[in-house]
């Protein structure tokens, strides 16, 4: 699988799957410029949003998901997440003012049909965020911290086991200018386990509509002699948030495939 699919693949997870997994430069890239909050509206309140998301993958089966975001309050939400038809997470999600994740309890449906507990909470600071992974008893087993520069760009992952406090790191250094990276990914042991070089363009959206949202961009990584280019569509309800969202990639040989497609249906608070 070539660079561009694998992140293709990292952007179809949802908050569910992402609750498991330590924050790479990859996935922190994939949330910046294609999130997944799709409970997260521009106007409005909403009591309950529902979205039905089809993802096209390179050589697999199209994957469909369904998943019913219920407002308590609009910090609080429960979460019912289904994988073709099939319940595959129960939620329940705290928000902050911003609509980031404080706190995440989430009951998982793995492979074999077993469910497990995950808790996870977050910390906000300057230019850094904290994921912490907590056990049954309230205590922090693993905390991920991710630092950002003046550009909100990822720079430094430190992913840590609490107790023995073994740190691992990941470390990304930008020339801006020459629209390039340096990925390097250290071991707990504090070997150099892997240095990758890539492309990274902060110019990478090349058109916008009267709402406001993109519908034509370079992926951020992308080499633009070779370039991947997502183009967008949307449909508006009254209010003025997308209900369909449709996603084409046209690939570097000029070829235009489906992503996804993306459906919301949004109840609104009377």
């Amino acid at each position: 699988m070539n660079k561009f699919l694998l992140i293709l693949v990292i952007t179809t997870l949802g908050y569910s799957q992402d609750q498991e997994f330590e924050p790479t430069f990859y996935s922190e890239i994939a949330e910046r410029v294609a999130p997944k909050d799709y409970y997260n509206l521009k106007f409005g309140t909403p009591t309950k949003v529902t979205v039905h998301d089809t993802i096209f993958i390179a050589n697999s089966e199209p994957w469909i998901e369904k998943n019913v975001y219920s407002f308590k309050n609009p910090r609080e939400m429960f979460v019912k997440k289904y994988r073709d038809d099939e319940l595959v997470a129960d939620e329940i999600i705290q928000l902050d003012s911003n609509k980031r994740i404080l706190h995440y309890e989430g009951n998982l449906k793995y492979e074999g049909g077993k469910w497990y507990i995950t808790k996870v909470r977050y910390k906000y600071e300057n230019n850094k965020k904290i994921k912490e992974k907590i056990n049954n008893s309230g205590e922090t087993y693993l905390r991920y911290t991710v630092e950002y520069d003046s550009l909100k760009n990822p720079v430094l992952f430190t992913n840590t086991i609490v107790g023995p406090d073994s740190n691992k790191l990941q470390s990304v250094k930008y020339d801006y200018k020459e629209s390039s990276f340096i990925l390097m990914d250290f071991n707990y042991q504090g070997k150099l386990n892997d240095e990758i070089k890539g492309y990274i363009h902060l110019d990478y959206v090349i058109s916008k509509n009267e709402f406001g949202d993109v519908t034509k961009m370079y992926w951020i990584l992308t080499d633009k002699k070779e370039p991947y280019i997502h183009e967008i569509g949307y449909e508006y309800d009254q209010q003025g948030n997308w209900i369909k969202m449709i996603k084409n990639v046209i690939h570097p040989d000029g070829t235009k495939k489906p992503y996804n497609r993306t459906y919301r249906k949004i109840e609104y608070k009377d």
